[in-house]
């Protein structure tokens, strides 16, 4: 990874003196017709704004070290892209929850159709298409559905715990089947194999590289220089739509084997029509207008796609989390239990019944989610629909 941005870096500095004129004389007029008061931040440099002071791996650390410096809102330009950086809960939640009929747009990413990371609904833009998937989606995953599911929770986590024992060395491999196995099951009707299961393998192939590619930090390169994804393969500085076509394959054939899994089974009627949401839904489609068709298809398969990635990414994550905070502080580790055995004894596994009785064991579950978040940045920027001026008083 650090070669290829090595020599993407090359290429840029190669770029010609004209399209840095021109980007210079567009900042100018943008800056001239928004003399709007702005929060504070970092001094950018010329034309690069302060892309070299950001951490592409990390960026939540830069924001963190500049919140210390300038405050709860601080405002980052990096090239020819301006962002305000929210470093408070009351603030964030204040804006993008209470107010989020402005701020519940998302803004263009110029690595989301390269990589074929648009079947995540949650990446599209406020519209029509995003109102569908998420009504299809919620159908699905309301809150008061959640207790639907502790049965199939249960029962996978005692497989995790027998896999655990008996191949403690691919435990990533075991909260990937985990994370994916309640999940699967709603979405498809698809039982996963306690090991080795080829869809968990397909979406560990499909996710593990394309979730880096997410970042605004790494989608402004693309954006700002797209000729690179026309270069041809054999010329030097091609991985970047080498990488993109790559993705694309994996992140489709992620969202095409377990739908077509669907279709296959209600085909040949080993699958009950309403015992998955996709089946469901597909069922609900035959009452729609032909020419609807396809767009309630496409929305439903990026429903149930984006269902599958955010189990992947944010329950695998807080295990590993987990598992590195007991090795890490052992006599936590040494509490937890003990609060497992006074309340469950040892007769037994601990069920959500038990959870009001164990205190410590749900403390030590939020300071994970606390101490290491899986996702920073949360899953991708905020982007106003309409703007909004606020003066100072």
């Amino acid at each position: 990874m650090a070669l290829a941005v090595d020599r993407h870096v090359a290429i840029l500095t190669g770029i010609s003196l004209s399209v840095v004129a021109v980007k210079a004389l567009k900042l100018f007029i943008k800056k001239r017709q928004n003399n709007a008061p702005l929060p504070p931040g970092p001094v950018p440099l010329p034309l690069l704004g302060s892309v070299l002071s950001i951490d592409a791996c990390e960026p939540w650390l830069t924001y963190t070290k500049w919140s210390a410096v300038y405050g709860d809102l601080v405002f980052v330009r990096s090239l020819d892209e301006e962002m305000v950086v929210i470093n408070s809960q009351h603030i964030a939640e204040a804006l993008l929850d209470k107010r989020s009929r402005i701020y519940s747009d998302r803004p263009y990413l110029a690595t989301l159709e390269p990589y074929g990371l648009s079947i995540n609904f949650s990446f599209i833009a406020y519209g029509d298409e995003w109102r569908l998937c998420r009504r299809l989606f919620h159908q699905t995953f309301r809150p008061e559905s959640a207790a639907k599911f502790r049965p199939m929770q249960i029962k996978r986590a005692r497989d995790i715990i027998v896999n655990l024992i008996d191949d403690p060395e691919n435990y990533y491999d075991h909260f990937a089947t985990f994370s994916l196995s309640v999940v699967m099951s709603a979405v498809y009707d698809y039982d996963i194999s306690a090991r080795d299961d080829p869809m968990v393998q397909t979406v560990i192939k499909a996710l593990v590289p394309g979730l880096t590619l997410i970042t605004p930090e790494r989608a402004l390169m693309l954006k700002t220089f797209p000729f690179l994804l026309k270069v041809p393969d054999w010329c030097w500085g091609s991985s970047i739509k080498r990488s993109a076509r790559g993705s694309t394959e994996r992140i489709n054939k992620m969202a095409d084997m377990p739908f077509r899994y669907v279709q296959e089974h209600m085909a040949d009627g080993s699958l009950l029509a309403r015992s998955s949401m996709v089946a469901e839904n597909l069922q609900r489609m035959e009452t729609q207008d032909e020419a609807f068709k396809p767009v309630f298809e496409n929305g439903l398969k990026k429903a149930a796609t984006t269902a599958t990635i955010a189990s992947y990414e944010t329950t695998a994550a807080t295990l590993m989390v987990f598992f590195l905070a007991m090795v890490l502080y052992p006599e936590v580790q040494k509490r937890a239990q003990a609060e497992i055995d006074l309340v469950v004894g040892k007769e037994r596994l601990p069920t959500f019944e038990d959870r009001a009785s164990l205190p410590y064991i749900d403390a030590v579950l939020r300071e994970t989610w606390r101490w290491q978040p899986v996702v920073p940045l949360g899953i991708l920027p905020h982007q106003m629909i309409w703007p909004v001026l606020k003066m100072a008083s």
